[in-house]
């Protein structure tokens, strides 16, 4: 990262406490190896998905959470750590980071949800939960299922009664 002066690190400490102040989700991840044309990839899905990615030191994501009093130090994240908010949807910005984990370009480390501490593995759990829309698509899917029963059940029955008097017309 070079040489940072005080003053940008005042800056950076000031972003992050901002992002943990207001967000849907943490998530860590480790981009170490990444080549420039993924990391751009990366950085649009996350955009897209309405969330922020912050690579910084992990010393002052650290003075940043703990003023914001996240429950999670940062130091205890193996390699070079990104940060990554959930602005809108913490579930779908873990189905994002997901995405390029599953394709090896970044590794999960872990998380905060709903002031809980995710695992790695805990966070990939999440990305695998469904979306609200998947949800209600399939709640207005067991709920309509019935209906579409009785309104075929009835039409069984008319076409019956149209086939009896059809017959009974030709006779």
């Amino acid at each position: 990262m070079g040489t940072v002066t005080k003053e940008k690190k005042k800056e950076i400490i000031e972003d992050i406490r901002r992002m943990a102040a207001d967000n849907d989700g943490i998530f860590f991840i480790n981009f170490k190896g990444v080549k420039g044309e993924e990391m751009r990839s990366l950085r649009g899905d996350i955009k897209k998905g309405e969330a922020r990615i912050i690579v910084a030191r992990k010393t002052l994501a650290k003075i940043a959470f703990e003023k914001e009093g996240v429950e999670f130090d940062p130091l205890s994240l193996e390699g070079e750590a990104g940060f990554v908010f959930g602005i809108q949807d913490g579930i779908e910005t873990a189905k994002i980071l997901r995405k390029f984990d599953k394709e090896e370009t970044i590794t999960i480390l872990g998380g905060v949800y709903d002031g809980k501490v995710l695992s790695a593995e805990e966070v990939r759990s999440v990305a695998e939960l469904p979306t609200r829309e998947e949800l209600l698509s399939k709640f207005l899917g067991t709920l309509s299922a019935p209906m579409g029963g009785f309104v075929n059940a009835l039409q069984g029955n008319i076409k019956g009664l149209v086939s009896v008097l059809d017959q009974k017309a030709k006779a």
